[in-house]
């Protein structure tokens, strides 16, 4: 087992007994008859609306390869970025680098060129979140602030990354024994990150970040709705997008615990569920629709590449 899939594995057991004590905490029985009440066919919808989330952010994986000088077909491509998911209960997802070694392993580019998209699509993403948080916090008035030192903090370390003399200055004076041997690599890695985070290619991938994490909103509108919660679509996206936010920000595994404490928390602020258990249970629906989902999705697209590249060995070899 790798260290990433044992990362992972750890982020399973963490989620576990996080989870565990939750449902402690809400009476677990009333949670578990609370299944009942869910819609199947909403349910069935938010996993549609995940795949939905998926396809856009499939749509700024190929922009960004392209932005590089990159062109991979979509056979090899789709489980390439797929399998990142795998890696989504990593600490703040930096395990979907993962996506670089497979890209290396299957068409020889080099990590250090495309591992910044990581960084790229994490920064996008978290500023897309901020946004859509930003419009709730000022409607119901809570952690508007916050959200705005967050943004402030993205926005002047993107701009940080466009002064290419400064960080090309900072790169030369490390004495880091560590990376004075990749140097060269980390300098590599910077002119990709740069190219990634230009004003119009942000632009234009938070927007794309927007819409597909607005489809995830959206699911969580219906699964509340599904078990009674007197939500507005604004407050859904709100509650789910500022949760989504603070669990980044806290840097553990998926935002396991974080995201979901904090869900349940506003849920219950914004008197969206009176009672703890139709609330917890609809933070554990949205987190597998969205998280685990896109993790179960994530081990099959590795076993697809797996096997792609196993029959790519076998052309190359007949003899064999």
């Amino acid at each position: 087992m790798s260290r990433l899939e044992r990362r992972t594995l750890m982020g399973v057991l963490f989620a576990v007994l996080a989870y565990a004590l939750l449902a402690m905490w809400a009476d677990a029985r009333e949670v578990l008859d609370g299944w009942t009440e869910l819609d199947p066919l909403v349910f069935t919808l938010a996993l549609g609306l995940s795949v939905v989330n998926y396809a856009f952010r499939y749509l700024k994986w190929v922009m960004y390869l392209r932005l590089l000088g990159e062109r991979v077909e979509h056979r090899i491509n789709i489980p390439i970025f797929l399998a990142g998911f795998s890696m989504a209960v990593t600490p703040g997802k930096i395990g979907e680098v993962l996506k670089s070694s497979l890209l290396k392993d299957a068409r020889g580019i080099s990590v250090a060129k495309t591992a910044p998209i990581v960084l790229a699509e994490r920064l996008t993403d978290l500023i897309a979140l901020v946004l859509m948080a930003a419009f709730g916090a000022s409607a119901f008035g809570i952690g508007l602030n916050g959200l705005v030192i967050v943004m402030l903090v993205l926005v002047s370390g993107m701009l940080f990354i466009q002064r290419r003399d400064w960080v090309l200055a900072l790169l030369r004076v490390i004495r880091w024994k560590r990376l004075l041997g990749i140097r060269q690599k980390l300098e590599e890695a910077y002119e990709s990150a740069r190219t990634l985070l230009g004003f119009k290619v942000t632009i234009l991938s938070v927007l794309l970040s927007v819409v597909s994490w607005s489809m995830e909103g959206l699911a969580f509108y219906l699964i509340v709705d599904s078990l009674g919660g007197e939500a507005t679509l604004s407050s859904a996206i709100f509650v789910f997008s500022m949760s989504t936010v603070l669990g980044a920000l806290s840097f553990l595994p998926g935002g396991l615990g974080v995201a979901e404490g904090s869900m349940l928390g506003m849920l219950k602020a914004l008197g969206i569920f009176t009672q703890r258990a139709p609330a917890l249970l609809s933070t554990y629906v949205i987190r597998f629709t969205t998280l685990w989902f896109a993790v179960f999705i994530g081990f099959v697209a590795l076993s697809v590449h797996r096997r792609q590249m196993i029959s790519t060995l076998d052309h190359q070899n007949p003899s064999s």
